[in-house]
């Protein structure tokens, strides 16, 4: 017996019977419904190393096929029949490892076409490779996964394998993985056999009570909201000093929180003096593996969870904090609900241009494996992998914060719909929200408005720069005085324009003198209040 679930407890996870056509579990499901719908280009996730060193391009591709082998999900397509998806596992041996001389040419281009290029979920491995050579001793590994079969958890496990199979196989040895007890299609078969809703009951009515009405976010945006959601993105970047990280963590230690509540709050603070609303959901990514039996399996376990707070009534931060530490606790407990589940019990109109529940994700990751030669470097004997950043250029929400805390430095990136934002509204919002944490250190007790949101250099233009309307005008002549002064010295001169028409300041002069003498004869004096009428 494994997870408690609904009151009772569950079956682990198991060698199961297998149909002819095996299920796919809830979140294979939801991807492969939108794969079908728009496509899934944004579902797509690349891994990119830099090889320093001479590569065995053999035990390179042996030690990648054996990874494909091992993991089911990884050679799964998805056939379907009276519109109801299924799996089907196929076998390795059509695998293969692409190889591309580049020679001294720029291949970046290239390298963006290979990474986007769409998978067809329905004859394509879950997993390609393409290693570029640029010299003997210098080449890049591009790796790219669906979502549909992989997560960051699932990531580190293909990773770690793959380096021990190749260091095995290079030097001529018999790699030696421990046996995988159960495969990915066994969890589907078993979910879609234990997780019914008669079992989830006491769940799904935790998850009914806490979104229930919940609001759309409402963030200004730079563009108008498309009609239907795209997958057009950006990607802005921004680190978080030593000091100020440091500070967060004190802060959190002494509340009792983690620094992810400590830094999740402050986002929900960012987003409402942003968007003015109280009413503040925010998504969290979730890795699920509550069971031992799928903790070394690569596939898509992750779940979502949706955590709703009250920001009315301007409270001090640090009740917040405590609202959304309970709100996380019992969201943590209520996890095993896959996330369409909720979205079918709570949603009952759906928006086909935005995300149902929330819009924007939050997650913070800790990287403790950093190599010996410098940061997100591994040796693999005479071979080096170093991992190199990728930009973005998709988004499944309007916004994702992902926080990754180094060391005692916090690196910020936040991945935007381009169809919403510009880039420059991004770098801003990242700079108000370390704006804001630092704030938030200094004055813990201060309520959510009196935050400090803005940087020293907006709070001078906005309070010097913007009020600094000072005009030399005479004081002892007043507006009349000072117009009929400029009607004398330039009768003929252009006092208004609009759409093509113009008038002089001659014009203008005895046009209002027109209408003066009119109000007068309607009993209009000096502080009389007159109403205007204008389209």
């Amino acid at each position: 017996l494994s997870t408690k679930e609904g009151g009772r407890l569950l079956p682990a996870v198991t060698l199961q019977e297998r149909p002819d056509r095996i299920p796919l579990s809830y979140s294979q499901e939801r991807l492969w419904f939108l794969d079908q719908l728009q496509g899934s280009e944004e579902y797509h996730i690349p891994m990119l190393f830099r090889l320093r060193g001479k590569v065995n391009v053999t035990s390179l591709s042996s030690a990648f096929r054996e990874v494909v082998e091992r993991h089911e999900v990884l050679r799964t397509v998805i056939c379907s029949e009276d519109g109801v998806g299924y799996q089907k596992v196929n076998s390795s041996e059509t695998w293969g490892l692409e190889l591309m001389d580049a020679g001294n040419r720029d291949v970046s281009n290239d390298i963006r076409k290979y990474i986007d290029a769409p998978f067809d979920l329905s004859i394509h491995h879950m997993l390609r490779s393409r290693l570029y050579r640029f010299s003997e001793d210098n080449h890049l590994l591009v790796i790219v996964f669906h979502h549909i079969a992989s997560d960051d958890w699932s990531e580190s496990i293909i990773f770690n394998e793959f380096t021990k199979l190749y260091d095995a196989y290079s030097n001529g040895h018999t790699a030696s993985l421990p046996a995988l007890s159960v495969q990915y299609a066994d969890y589907a078969i078993w979910q879609r056999k234990y997780l019914t809703d008669s079992v989830l009951e006491n769940q799904l009515g935790y998850w009914q009570e806490h979104l229930s009405g919940v609001s759309a976010l409402e963030l200004p945006t730079d563009h108008a909201r498309p009609v239907l959601q795209g997958n057009e993105g950006g990607t802005v970047s921004r680190c978080i000093g030593e000091g100020l990280s440091l500070q967060l963590n004190e802060l959190s230690q002494s509340r009792d929180t983690t620094l992810f509540m400590t830094l999740l709050t402050a986002f929900k603070v960012l987003l409402y003096r942003y968007s003015g609303q109280s009413d503040i959901c925010v998504g969290i990514p979730i890795a699920n593996r509550t069971q031992q039996e799928i903790e070394p399996l690569v596939g898509f376990f992750l779940n979502t969870l949706a955590l709703r707070s009250d920001l009315g009534g301007d409270p001090v931060f640090t009740e917040l904090l405590e609202q959304v530490k309970g709100t996380t606790l019992g969201a943590y407990d209520h996890q095993e609900v896959p996330f369409e589940k909720v979205v079918d019990r709570v949603v009952k109109t759906r928006d086909m241009s935005r995300s149902p529940l929330f819009q924007v994700m939050f997650n913070f990751m800790v990287d403790d494996q950093v190599g010996d030669q410098g940061e997100d470097t591994i040796t693999l004997g005479s071979l080096e992998l170093t991992e190199e950043p990728f930009e973005e250029t998709t988004s499944q929400f309007d916004l994702s914060f992902d926080i990754t805390q180094t060391g005692d430095v916090l690196d910020i990136s936040v991945e935007y719909s381009s169809d919403l934002y510009e880039e420059g509204t991004i770098v801003r919002m990242l700079s108000h929200y370390e704006s804001l944490l630092a704030s938030i250190v200094l004055s813990p007790e201060a309520t959510i408005g009196e935050l400090t949101l803005l940087s020293p250099s907006e709070e001078t233009q906005l309070l010097d720069v913007f009020n600094s309307t000072d005009v030399g005008y005479p004081l002892d002549v007043g507006f009349v005085g000072m117009f009929e002064s400029r009607v004398s010295k330039s009768p003929d001169g252009i006092a208004l324009s609009y759409e093509g028409t113009s008038m002089t300041y001659g014009e203008l002069d005895g046009l209002s003198n027109r209408i003066a003498h009119y109000l007068v004869s309607k009993g209009v004096v000096p502080d009389s209040l007159v109403g205007i009428c204008l389209d």
